[in-house]
C-alpha cells in the first residue's frame, strides 16, 4: 500500500524530477489562505492527475514513486487539512492495490480516472451535507458564518430555495478575503447579508438564531481545527445559547491526531502589522487556524446526518478501530 507515513526514501528518489509546473501547483494549494480544506483536498487530487498526465517515467515502480513523491509534497504543505491527507491517501491506496498485475499505460489511465471519482465522491457528500444542514435551517432564521466553507454556502443557498425570509451575517474572517468570498456567492443568489468585522461578533450575536461554521479538521479528541476565529465565535454562541453547528465531511475526520498535535499554520505577519512598525524584539504571531472543543459545538454535520458531541467520538473510536 502506498500509505503516506514515511516517504524521505521516496523524497530522495523522485524530488528531483518534479517538474516546476508541477511545483507550482503545489505552491498554490500551499498559499491559498481562502477557500476551504475540501476545496483545496480537491485541487491537490488535481495536481496528482496532471502528474499522471505528464509523467514521463519508464516504469511501473517509477509511476507509484512519483506519485507518492508528489502526494508528500501536497500534505505537508496544509498540515492543518485532515481531507487533503486523507483524500490523498486514499487515492493512492486505490492506485497501489489496482497497480498489481497492469502496465504503466493501464495504471496511468486508472490513476486519472480514479482521480475524477475520487472528486466526484467528495462532491456528492457535500451536496448531501448542504441538503442535511439546510434541514436545520427555520424560515425567518438569522444565519452567523464565519471562515469560508464551500459546504457552508452550499446549505445557506440551499435553504434560501426554500425559505426566502432567511439572512446571513457573515464576518470579514481575517485580514485574508475569505468573508469577502462567502459575500460574493450568496450574493449571487441574492441572499441577504450583513457583513461585519470580526471584533463585532459580541454585538451581533445576539441577533441570530443559529451559528453555521465549516471545518478543516476534526481530530482524534473531537475538538475541531477551523479558520482563526473559529473558537471566539463558539464561546460567543454559547453564551448567548444559540445553536453551533459544524458542517463537513467525514473525510474531514482524523483519529490519528489529537488537536495538541495539529500544526495550526502560519500567515504573513504582515497580515497583522506592517513590517517595522513594531519594535524588533515584539514577536507577531498570525495561525491560520484555531480549535473548538466539542462542548462548544450542538452538532456536527455531515454526509451521513448529524452527529451530537458523543456521537462524534463514538465515530473517531470506530474509524480508529477499522483503520487498524
Amino acid at each position: 500500500m502506498l500509505a503516506l507515513t514515511s516517504l524521505t526514501s521516496v523524497d530522495r528518489i523522485s524530488a528531483m524530477n518534479i517538474s516546476p509546473e508541477i511545483i507550482s501547483l503545489i505552491d498554490e494549494v500551499r498559499d491559498d489562505k481562502t477557500h476551504g480544506a475540501s476545496q483545496l483536498a480537491r485541487q491537490a487530487l488535481g495536481v496528482l492527475k496532471v502528474v499522471a498526465e505528464q509523467s514521463q517515467v519508464e516504469s511501473l515502480e517509477q509511476f507509484l514513486q512519483e506519485q507518492k513523491a508528489v502526494g508528500e509534497r501536497l500534505i505537508t504543505v496544509r498540515p492543518a487539512m485532515a481531507p487533503l491527507f486523507n483524500i490523498v491517501n486514499r487515492l493512492l491506496s486505490i492506485v497501489s492495490v489496482k497497480a498489481r498485475g497492469i502496465d504503466l499505460s493501464s495504471i496511468r489511465r486508472l490513476t486519472i480516472d480514479k482521480v475524477d471519482e475520487v472528486i466526484k465522491e467528495s462532491l456528492q457528500a457535500v451536496a448531501q451535507i448542504a441538503k442535511n444542514g439546510s434541514e436545520l435551517i427555520n424560515d425567518g432564521d438569522i444565519i452567523i458564518t464565519h471562515s469560508y466553507s464551500s459546504t457552508v454556502v452550499a446549505a445557506l443557498k440551499e435553504a434560501f430555495t426554500e425559505y426566502r425570509n432567511i439572512g446571513v451575517i457573515t464576518t470579514r474572517s481575517g485580514p485574508g478575503r475569505s468573508g469577502e468570498i462567502t459575500v460574493q456567492q450568496l450574493s449571487s443568489c441574492e441572499i441577504p447579508i450583513t457583513f461585519i468585522d470580526d471584533a463585532a461578533m459580541g454585538l451581533y450575536i445576539s441577533t441570530a438564531n443559529k451559528v453555521m461554521v465549516g471545518a478543516d479538521r476534526v481530530c482524534a479528541d473531537g475538538k475541531v481545527v477551523n479558520g482563526i476565529g473559529t473558537y471566539q465565535v463558539a464561546l460567543a454562541a454559547d453564551r448567548s445559547g444559540i445553536p453551533f453547528y459544524i458542517l463537513c465531511e467525514t473525510l474531514k475526520f482524523d483519529p490519528r491526531l489529537t488537536s495538541t498535535e495539529v500544526d495550526l499554520e502560519e500567515k504573513e505577519a504582515s497580515e497583522v502589522v506592517e513590517s517595522g512598525k513594531l519594535p524588533p524584539e515584539v514577536e507577531v504571531k498570525n495561525p491560520c487556524f484555531d480549535i473548538t472543543p466539542l462542548e462548544l459545538i450542538t452538532g456536527i454535520v455531515t454526509e451521513d446526518g448529524l452527529l451530537t458531541p458523543e456521537g462524534v467520538i463514538s465515530y473517531m473510536e470506530e474509524q480508529s478501530v477499522s483503520d487498524n
